[in-house]
């Protein structure tokens, strides 16, 4: 009995699409997170019983508009809800709101084997001089949600400028370390109380901050981190002018076009920490975002 025509293409289809069908899909080498373009937000919640619960909204924007000369925008956001009363309106239960300083980078980044390097400068539209009382307690309870990293998003009444730079390596395919730092000068623009509820110079101050940040991916792109960082603050109003926290999240990074990250942010010394108790910070942080080259 002869075999029917149409079994016999689907034999020879079948045959020749094999081994395209058993072969794995190549796994999409990983770019560095300060080498590709993104666009999307991060988030900071925390809440605490007697000031209620404050978040900062920090959508960002990345991309390259020439080979490895990398531009970096955010837009920072405050919210405050069912905070305190004050003079105006004692009467607890408000919300207050606030705009950050949106921050301008410009930095090379580099791709030399397994290592990124990458250097460059900042500078943030200073925001923080709009003399209202609403605004300055959002963006400052905004800023304690951070454990006061990249204070120059929140910074009152002083221009933010500084320079930046660090490296990412990346050991076999599913690891890779990270480590960064800046150094940013808060030049003064007027005097009219604490910058962020921790410095109550009005002089030309120096910030610097630092980070460390092992991370795990699997091939499928589900994996996880932590980052410990911490600022400086030579001005700090606190005994302690040195606040350091710890990030520990979980990542999925679809290498293609969507990502994100899910984690806790906590306090783990004076003035903010140690995170858990009561009054202290310890926040959720969220990001979202996609790849856009």
């Amino acid at each position: 009995m002869s075999t029917p025509r149409w079994l016999r293409a689907f034999a020879l289809a079948v045959s020749a699409a094999a081994p395209l069908l058993a072969a794995s899909a190549p796994a999409h080498a990983w770019d560095p997170v300060v080498h590709r373009s993104d666009a999307g937000v991060d988030l900071y919640l925390w809440s605490a019983r007697t000031l209620g619960a404050s978040t900062a909204v920090v959508p960002f924007l990345q991309f390259e508009p020439t080979p490895d000369l990398f531009i970096n925008l955010k837009f920072p956001l405050a919210l405050s809800l069912n905070g305190p009363g004050d003079l105006e309106d004692p009467r607890d239960g408000q919300a207050r709101a606030g705009l950050g300083n949106p921050t301008f980078t410009l930095y090379y980044a580099d791709i030399d084997g397994k290592l990124t390097w990458y250097a460059g400068g900042r500078a943030a539209l200073p925001l923080g001089v709009v003399d209202d009382y609403d605004w300055r307690w959002a963006t400052a309870y905004a800023s304690a949600a951070m454990a006061y990293y990249d204070l120059h998003l929140w910074a009152a009444d002083a221009l933010p400028i500084g320079g930046l730079g660090g490296i990412e390596y990346r050991f076999g395919r599913s690891f890779v370390l990270r480590a960064g730092g800046d150094l940013t000068f808060f030049v003064p623009l007027q005097d009219r109380g604490r910058r962020g509820f921790i410095d109550d110079s009005d002089d030309l101050d120096v910030v610097f901050q630092a980070k460390v940040e092992p991370e795990f991916q699997s091939r499928a792109g589900f994996g996880g981190g932590v980052a410990l960082q911490t600022v400086w603050v030579p001005s700090s109003v606190y005994n302690d002018q040195g606040q350091v926290s710890l990030l520990p999240y979980f990542v999925y990074d679809s290498q293609k076009t969507f990502f994100m990250r899910a984690g806790l942010l906590l306090a783990l010394d004076e003035p903010l920490g140690p995170a858990f108790d009561r009054g202290r910070v310890t926040s959720l942080y969220l990001q979202f975002g996609g790849h856009i080259d």
